[in-house]
């Protein structure tokens, strides 16, 4: 399914009526403070929850486990903060409805489940072995290739 484009017109229009109404109701300068303000919450969230993220990734990492859900994380996690930076009220429940995670949790598990996004891991260790899958581009067959490494370059111990 291709992103329709006409909703690039339709939602600033939207935000616009929406910033109004509210103005109309609680005051211009209120409203300014009630966007402000939650830009700058949203930053202090994804901050938080991106570091928390850097955090999850860097364990699968040692591990020797490929972060994939964690990088899908951190990409919802900077579109929320984008969402966020944009002024406006639809955008921010936009935006902090992809930093709650739950929320963030259900929409991956979405596309995860769609096929459209998938990972693909090798495994690789450092100890002089080294494990590698090639897929041919042409015939799609996988091909398994093991050796044996040494490094020239380090300094021998005495």
């Amino acid at each position: 399914m291709r992103f329709p484009a006409w909703i690039f017109l339709l939602l600033p229009a939207l935000e616009l009526v929406v910033l109004i109404k509210v103005g109309g109701y609680i005051g211009a300068l209120n409203t300014l403070a009630l966007v402000i303000l939650g830009m700058v919450a949203g930053m202090a969230v994804i901050r938080r929850q991106g570091f928390r993220t850097m955090l999850k990734a860097r364990e699968r990492m040692t591990h020797g486990e490929l972060p994939a859900l964690e990088i899908l994380e951190g990409f919802m996690i900077a579109l929320g903060g984008v969402f966020l930076m944009i002024p406006g009220f639809i955008t921010d429940l936009l935006g902090i409805t992809l930093l709650i995670p739950p929320f963030r949790k259900l929409i991956l598990g979405r596309m995860i489940k769609s096929g459209r996004w998938q990972a693909q891991q090798s495994s690789a260790t450092f100890e002089g072995e080294y494990y590698r899958e090639d897929v041919g581009r042409n015939q799609g067959n996988h091909q398994a290739l093991e050796g044996e490494f040494k490094r020239e370059n380090e300094k021998k111990s005495q």
